[in-house]
């Protein structure tokens, strides 16, 4: 029997540079595999600017970085044009370090619009997915409450949700949301783990600053450490 090996989803071929604000930081070569996740941690505990919420824009968005090429699911994103950049973006989930979800809609709302827009289901699959991936994430009691009426760490929760109801081939965090409290031990990492085992799925979490708790408990999981580095000149 043919072993199949898992896919490359992401490739940085040369490494990459990306700006953030004056300052240019840079990541070498690097591969990610299905099945595996990623933390990239930059190597000074202090910067004048968060350098995690562009390097996640790059990875998540196909933002262009100064120099380097990045070749995700498969693909150098950025000599592909604009119709097979939307379509690789359905594969694609992301947690914003500031939440992302739509003020003004519920839970299940928010979690049902990338389905809507990507997913070409019928109604009723459509919503079974909605209410299977709100019971996973512990949601379904605040189902219909709007952002603003929940707690950071449900809100978290819900992002999580939101980006993983299309089950992507690459999610990207921005940041770790509500691990300082319940150390991995919580619904959402607990589901987020979980989906990492049974869906070949690669994941990567870009953190502001070291945090050796974090990386600890990361690497006990099996999870890569890379790190990124600050240059002196663009």
């Amino acid at each position: 029997m043919t072993v199949r090996q898992p896919a490359e989803i992401l490739k940085l071929v040369d490494g990459i540079w990306f700006d953030v604000g004056p300052d240019a930081w840079s990541i070498g070569s690097t591969k990610v595999f299905s099945g595996e996740w990623v933390a990239f941690v930059p190597d000074q505990k202090e910067a004048a600017l968060d350098p995690s919420g562009p390097l996640a824009w790059i990875l998540a968005t196909m933002s262009e970085p100064l120099r380097g090429t990045v070749e995700l699911l498969g693909e150098d994103i950025y000599r592909r044009d604009d119709r097979t950049r939307l379509r690789m973006r359905a594969r694609i989930g992301f947690v914003h370090s500031y939440g992302g979800l739509i003020s003004n809609r519920t839970v299940r709302e928010n979690i049902a619009l990338p389905v809507s827009i990507h997913a070409g289901l019928s109604a009723r699959d459509e919503a079974r997915q909605v209410t299977e991936t709100l019971d996973t994430f512990g949601l379904t009691r605040v189902a219909n409450l709007k952002p603003h009426e929940m707690d950071g760490s449900t809100r978290w929760r819900a992002c999580l949700a939101r980006a993983l109801v299309l089950n992507p081939d690459w999610l990207v965090l921005e940041g770790i949301g509500n691990w300082e409290m319940d150390q991995g031990r919580g619904i959402g990492w607990t589901a987020l783990r979980q989906r990492q085992e049974t869906h070949p799925m690669a994941t990567a979490i870009c953190l502001p600053c070291p945090n050796p708790g974090f990386e600890t408990w990361f690497a006990a999981h099996r999870g890569q450490i890379v790190r990124y580095n600050k240059q002196d000149v663009v």
